[in-house]
């Protein structure tokens, strides 16, 4: 009778998953549809735009070349009133095209035929008065300029095609005011949706535990339905491996946003609001990571990539990320600069090093964090310390089990208890040693055994924070995703830099011109097949040398990193701090300075 209460609870946990599981993967696929959708209405509002902002451009030229020709007689100031017939037929044919597709409607291709008429109309009013000049009759040609009806004829010109472009640019603003309230609604489904997950995961557990305390014969049963929840958490990881470039959008545009405003409100009460607002987005993030990688853990999509690297390519990036976070507890974090050469999987290490190191953070209130690599026997030992309150020896393996958190004193500072799960399961998969040594009330020692290279030494880079002044600099910044295109302009406006803001490869490539930037800031995966990097080796063709950049990823897998990698280009993963790309930026400015000076 107990076996069948267990195994209807058991039922309905696991079916409420698959629904719950079903539904975000619908909306994921709507979502993407109507995000697509509303991208190409925005190009095709875009192209109109521009192109009427070319023919009024093409007439005013032709009217200024006509002017300089009367007034000189140079015929070179003709050109632009030869070349403006076919520029504007070009450009009028691929209007029609534009207006002719779905997203075109028939008002707009009668607009443009009218357009088209006073286009050539105006332009043979011009051309008359050339053939008068040229025939030796300059009073009248200069009585024809002079005539109301040709001011009247260029001024109805530009105002009909002022009004269209008005007309057009009104239609893109909604576009884009619908685009963002797609963006918030993501947002916000994400995360009823992982609360109610978490709700549902934190239900089946207590249902689990009360089962597991009664006979033999229920925790048997326990066990089937158990069975059945780790096949649907199999499903769920494979899902959230293969999406977290998407989960990892609306985080990384709120960091950004928080950022911002942090510069932006004053007061005692406003200030202590945002930083409460970041306090809870850092935990988000924290638990967002955990889960992905554990869910990729539990997926199998972790492929190791061992090579040789230097151990403070690793541990500068640590000392970026982690150098504000630890500031804000007031405490010490000491991560020294090794000269080590190892041997292993740099991404799978730099994530156990995260891990142990958040979890030192996290729990100690005061003293210091100290990360070391030395070399023992010819094996590298990086040993991650801290002074916080130790683990007792009987709860060691307990805290290496998934959503186990030893010290629940401190609300506060909240997690999944999923770090050092994670630790001992890339720990496995990389074949490496990790010894644990610690004392209650005095602190915790961890220490990763990784394969050191011997006979090789790199030469130690200068200590020191490197800080360039961004006041002038031409930054790039490319992605495809408005909100976050949104977000980093407005960090990267208060640097002081000038922006240039574009979504795709193709904008980039016809914004650039013929001026290089000081910097970019390239999303790795731009829609629709556009890679970032290919972007940059397009730009490094144009113009001859390599543009300092860097590329900012949501993806993780093994594929992507290996892409990295080959590069040459730095890179960080979403969701970023806005310090740590302040920081590398002005890493890739001074090694500029330096190179060329």
């Amino acid at each position: 009778m107990r076996s069948e209460s267990l195994r209807i609870p058991a039922v309905l946990a696991v079916g409420a998953l698959s629904l719950l599981g079903g539904a975000l993967v619908y909306y994921v696929v709507e979502s993407g549809l109507q995000q697509r959708a509303g991208d190409d209405a925005i190009r095709h509002r875009e192209m109109i735009i521009a192109d009427l902002r070319s023919l009024r451009e093409r007439v005013a030229d032709a009217e200024s070349g006509q002017r300089l020709y009367l007034l000189t007689g140079d015929p070179q100031s003709l050109t632009p009133l030869t070349d403006a017939p076919a520029a504007v037929e070009q450009t009028v044919r691929h209007l029609r095209e534009v207006l002719s597709d779905r997203l075109g409607d028939g008002v707009e291709l009668y607009r443009l035929e009218q357009i088209a008429r006073q286009l050539a109309g105006r332009l043979r009013d011009l051309s008359q008065a050339v053939e008068l000049q040229r025939a030796g009759r300059p009073a009248e040609a200069l009585a024809v300029v002079r005539t109301g009806a040709a001011a009247a004829a260029t001024a109805t010109l530009r105002d009909t095609i002022a009004m269209i472009v008005s007309d057009e640019e009104r239609r893109l603003n909604e576009r884009l005011d619908q685009r963002r309230q797609q963006q918030n609604l993501a947002i916000g489904v994400a995360v009823v949706g992982g609360m109610v997950g978490l709700l549902m995961m934190l239900a089946a557990g207590v249902l689990a535990w009360f089962f597991a305390r009664t006979t033999q014969s229920v925790r048997d049963a326990l066990q089937s339905a158990r069975d059945a929840a780790v096949s649907a958490d199999q499903a769920k990881s494979q899902f959230l491996a293969t999406a977290s470039h998407d989960l990892r959008q609306p985080l990384h545009a709120m960091n950004l946003f928080i950022s911002a405003l942090r510069r932006r409100v004053s007061g005692e009460e406003a200030t202590k609001l945002v930083a409460n607002m970041a306090s809870a987005a850092e935990s988000m993030q924290m638990m967002f990571n955990s889960l992905l990688d554990v869910s990729k853990l539990h997926a199998g999509a972790v492929d190791p990539v061992i090579r040789e690297f230097p151990a403070e390519e690793v541990l500068a990036r640590l000392r970026n990320a982690f150098a504000a976070s630890a500031a804000a507890k007031g405490l010490d974090l000491d991560i020294q600069p090794a000269l080590s050469v190892l041997r292993t999987d740099p991404v799978l290490l730099e994530s156990i090093l995260r891990n142990l190191i958040s979890n030192a953070i996290r729990y100690t209130r005061k003293g210091e964090v100290t990360v070391l690599c030395r070399a023992r026997d010819g094996i590298g030992a990086i040993e991650v310390s801290d002074t916080g309150p130790g683990i007792p020896a009987d709860q060691i393996e307990r805290a290496f089990e998934e959503f186990q958190r030893l010290d629940t004193s401190n609300a506060a500072e909240r997690g999944l208890g999923l770090g050092l799960a994670i630790v001992r399961r890339l720990a496995r998969l990389l074949d490496l040693q990790i010894e644990i040594d610690s004392e209650v009330g005095i602190g915790t020692a961890f220490t990763v055994h990784v394969p050191l290279v011997a006979g090789f030494q790199p030469q130690q880079s200068a200590a020191g924070e490197v800080t360039v002044s961004m006041t002038g600099r031409r930054v790039l910044l490319v992605d495809d995703d408005p909100l976050v295109r949104t977000a980093l302009a407005r960090e990267i406006a208060d640097w002081g830099a000038r922006i240039t803001v574009v979504g795709s490869s193709e904008a980039a490539l016809w914004a650039l011109g013929s001026d290089p930037p000081d910097v970019a800031i390239v999303d790795r995966d731009l829609g629709e097949g556009a890679n970032g990097v290919e972007l940059l080796a397009q730009l490094q063709t144009r113009f001859g040398h390599p543009i300092p950049a860097v590329v900012v990823t949501g993806a993780t897998d093994a594929t992507a990193m290996d892409e990295l990698r080959r590069a040459g280009f730095p890179w960080l993963t979403k969701p970023l701090d806005a310090a740590v790309l302040r920081r590398k930026v002005s890493e890739l400015l001074a090694e500029t300075v330096v190179t060329t000076g």
